[in-house]
């Protein structure tokens, strides 16, 4: 009996967890719009969990790169678990984490973390890119909507995560950002708000812009191949030939030998004799 007790103590503090079965559902049923020209839904996959629902909508594919473009958004019903009693936890993740889940749906594809700022119409989100091997580009983006709490503290409504998992052989970064920029939720998964300008807060959108337009990550100096490229030589200039220049003769002077009183020559004639060289007047001979 005693054996028993304990072992009827031990089950009542042990939570058995119930599968979760995952369903389809019509494409009419996501809890997401996708932006204007695609890329089309394809299928939705819901699981429910004791506080939350998560839906896995696959995407129209344009790219030779393995894996599947998909969206996941889980949407809480109330607050994080701690993983027991069928919840889920609502992690707030940092960079480090971005680039690990990056890598992990991409593990072919050298991903980079984004340093810019952006956001959409609910708030900032992070992304890193990445170029495949198979010349596809590849975006991996994620984006945590904060819940909302009335003053006595009840969640009147949940997190919303969303996870985007997308690469195209033809698309630009800003094409595949547009996903995520351009996204809506259905109602009641996110109801409608004005817009706001103020930084950090849902309701504009802010892209990676320089004076020069979109700036893409993949064209940064940090996202260049190192060990690939080496200075170029400097080339001197070959040395100036001298220009030999002759020297333009005196003439000589042409006259009668005068001498000189007290010996010496003068006008540089050849003589050696004390005589100077006196021109002879013009017409003589």
């Amino acid at each position: 009996m005693v054996l028993a007790g304990t072992l009827l103590a031990a089950c009542s503090t042990t939570q058995v967890q119930t599968p979760r079965t995952a369903t389809t559902v019509p494409l009419h049923d996501a809890m997401i719009f996708p932006p204007p020209g695609g890329p089309a839904m394809i299928s939705v996959v819901e699981t429910n969990f004791a506080n939350a629902v998560r839906q896995e909508i696959a995407l129209a594919s344009n790219a030779r790169t393995p894996g599947e473009n998909h969206v996941t958004i889980t949407r809480f019903l109330t607050r994080g678990g701690d993983g027991n009693f069928g919840e889920l936890g609502d992690p707030v993740a940092d960079n480090e984490d971005l680039y690990t889940q990056a890598s992990a749906a991409f593990p072919d594809v050298s991903m980079m973390v984004s340093p810019f700022y952006v956001q959409n119409y609910y708030g900032p989100f992070g992304y890193a890119v990445g170029g495949a091997p198979t010349g596809d580009k590849c975006v991996y983006a994620r984006q945590r909507i904060e819940p909302e709490a009335a003053t006595t503290g009840r969640v009147t409504r949940g997190s919303v995560v969303i996870r985007l998992q997308l690469c195209d052989r033809d698309a630009s970064e800003r094409a595949l950002l547009d996903m995520m920029f351009n996204m809506r939720l259905r109602d009641p998964v996110f109801q409608p708000w004005r817009a706001s300008p103020i930084i950090g807060a849902p309701g504009a959108i802010i892209l990676p812009q320089t004076g020069s337009g979109f700036q893409n990550v993949l064209d940064l100096p940090e996202a260049q191949p190192r060990g690939t490229t080496s200075p170029a030589p400097v080339v001197q200039a070959p040395a100036p030939t001298p220009v030999a220049t002759t020297p333009t003769p005196v003439p000589q002077p042409t006259g009668p030998l005068v001498p000189l009183p007290g010996g010496g020559t003068i006008g540089g004639g050849t003589t050696t004799d004390s005589t100077v060289v006196v021109p002879a007047p013009p017409g003589s001979s």
